[in-house]
């Protein structure tokens, strides 16, 4: 069912209740399990076998994709994952992936393959990467960095692209669950609870481009980026509440106002009846569509024989019917995109 809008008295031009399957609780996702999508062994097996035969035609693994990458018989599985992302409720859980038959090249092939077969793989940093590793490298988390190369707790954001996929090669020893919660839910509660916080949100703020940039160029967002906005009556999300506030270590003042409705915002995300939370688990991908999904991690720790790693990979959807601003322009230069 596409996501309608009905009007809500608050003032506001954008103001409009939320409906459709994008809008849900954790009590609401955990009641069903048709976001879970469990791949038959042999299918697995296959997409191992055309992994190792990819590679072995001198691809480099992070430029596998669908052209050099026929995913076969689990195209069926790619096409439901896009259909959940899509008019669902903005994830999908892929389970049985046969990380543990493939080297590390082997599993990235394997994950970029299938995130393009799903949508369009971006680079996603300054450094031109297809792929990132997302495990703790002992970088600090702040305004010079990129959140996943720590184990810190990461608050609720959203991901410079149109989708992500997250996938699992090891969980930690304790920690680094990921939490998804509903733009759509938390937009309505707004409404419902702090209507003042909307126009707020719906103008935005300057973000901090964390060094993203080439020498020369602007530290912040040349504009604000708004938190809420529609496109053709569809819900756009941006939202990363750290790169907000460092925006004032370049001269940016938050009225009192604004840093209000952020708490608002940040209130109604840490509630826990708005959170499905998941501990990935290896051979597990978790694909989540940003336009319409706040996410989380919680922090981490790792021990020798158990060390959280996953592998990201940003995609663009060019069969989607939402649009906006992507985060892309801030992070990633123009020569990537």
């Amino acid at each position: 069912m596409i996501s309608t809008l009905t009007q809500h008295g608050t003032g506001n031009a954008h103001a409009a209740r939320l409906s459709g399957p994008e809008v849900w609780r954790a009590a609401d996702v955990l009641s069903s399990s048709h976001w879970r999508i469990d791949i038959d062994p042999t299918v697995a097996r296959e997409l191992a076998h055309t992994a190792r035969a990819v590679l072995a035609q001198g691809v480099r693994a992070q430029d596998t994709d669908r052209a050099r990458f026929a995913i076969g018989a689990a195209a069926a599985y790619t096409e439901q994952v896009h259909a959940l992302l899509e008019r669902g409720p903005g994830f999908a859980l892929l389970t049985g992936l046969p990380y543990a038959q493939l080297d590390y090249d082997g599993q990235v092939a394997l994950t970029c393959a299938l995130a393009d077969h799903v949508g369009k793989v971006v680079v996603q940093n300054y450094e031109g990467q297809r792929i990132v590793d997302v495990r703790d490298d002992g970088v600090p988390y702040d305004h010079t960095s990129r959140g996943y190369r720590s184990n810190k707790l990461l608050p609720f954001h959203t991901d410079g692209a149109n989708l992500f996929v997250l996938a699992c090669l090891g969980a930690g020893q304790a920690g680094g669950e990921t939490i998804l919660v509903s733009a759509s839910a938390v937009y309505n509660t707004l409404l419902a609870e702090y209507p003042q916080s909307v126009p707020v949100l719906e103008r935005g703020f300057h973000h901090h481009r964390r060094g993203q940039h080439d020498p020369g160029e602007a530290p912040l967002s040349a504009s604000r980026v708004p938190v809420f906005e529609f496109h053709d009556g569809l819900l756009h999300c941006c939202y990363n509440r750290n790169p907000i506030e460092w925006a004032q270590k370049e001269g940016i003042v938050l009225s009192a106002e604004e840093t209000a409705a952020l708490d608002a915002l940040d209130a109604v995300l840490a509630r826990e009846d708005m959170q499905l939370r998941l501990r990935l688990r290896a051979g597990e991908a978790l694909f989540v569509n940003n336009f319409i999904s706040l996410h989380s991690r919680t922090e981490y720790h790792d021990s020798a024989e158990q060390r959280r790693h996953m592998l990201r990979v940003w995609m663009n959807d060019p069969r989607s019917r939402r649009s906006g601003f992507s985060l892309l322009d801030l992070y990633v230069p123009e020569r990537f995109r």
